[in-house]
């Protein structure tokens, strides 16, 4: 019996897979392994999986996040170049010389990422289950982050909203009331873009 194709071409995996074997290492030399907490970045180990081993739901759960945080770090980018600095905090660190600049570099995987990941839900196609996925993921990545990651650290605005002392709240209700807003201003959103974009080039492509 004919095997069917993988979904994934062979270039596409190993180019992906060679990111990471080089992203890795710099992360864990410049950052330490509690960097990988952040949601982008276990985002990224499992698109390494999903790109090897497809699964439908796996990538659409990751996409909205990947795609939305994408979009809005690219604009915080930008306009800190013509600024001189983060307009909100979001890219502060890539404008920071104390950085390593190989570190600075590998977090440029924002603005590519996004567009691997539209690609991806292209390829396999988009489940309506992602963000109920994503909601169970990025909250044990958000608790994850928390009781492992050193509190200067702020992994994933577990301490400060945006490097904003947080004051108001106790950490026990800030804690809880992130992960829901969490849900409702990222995972959520971020799957209405990306279902969105995935009808609209479905019908591009019925239309040709």
């Amino acid at each position: 019996m004919k095997r069917s194709p993988h979904p994934v071409p062979l270039p596409a995996r190993l180019a992906f897979t060679a990111w990471m074997l080089a992203w890795v290492p710099v992360i864990v030399a410049t950052a330490g392994p509690q960097n990988f907490w952040w949601l982008c970045n276990v985002a990224l180990f499992l698109m390494l999986w999903a790109s090897w081993r497809p699964n439908r739901l796996l990538v659409s759960s990751q996409a909205g996040t990947v795609v939305l945080v994408g979009f809005v770090w690219a604009l915080d980018l930008a306009a800190g170049l013509v600024l001189g600095g983060s307009p909100t905090g979001i890219t502060a660190y890539m404008f920071n010389p104390d950085f390593p600049t190989i570190r600075r570099l590998a977090s440029t995987y924002h603005l590519w990422f996004p567009v691997y990941m539209l690609w991806l839900c292209r390829r396999l196609g988009y489940d309506e289950r992602g963000p109920w996925l994503q909601s169970v993921i990025g909250t044990l990545a958000i608790l994850g982050g928390w009781w492992f990651g050193d509190p200067a650290r702020n992994l994933n605005y577990t301490r400060a909203p945006f490097g904003i002392e947080q004051t108001l709240l106790p950490q026990a209700l800030y804690l809880p009331l992130l992960c829901v807003g969490t849900v409702l201003l990222v995972y959520w959103p971020g799957h209405l873009l990306v279902r969105a974009l995935h009808r609209r080039f479905a019908a591009d492509v019925a239309g040709h």
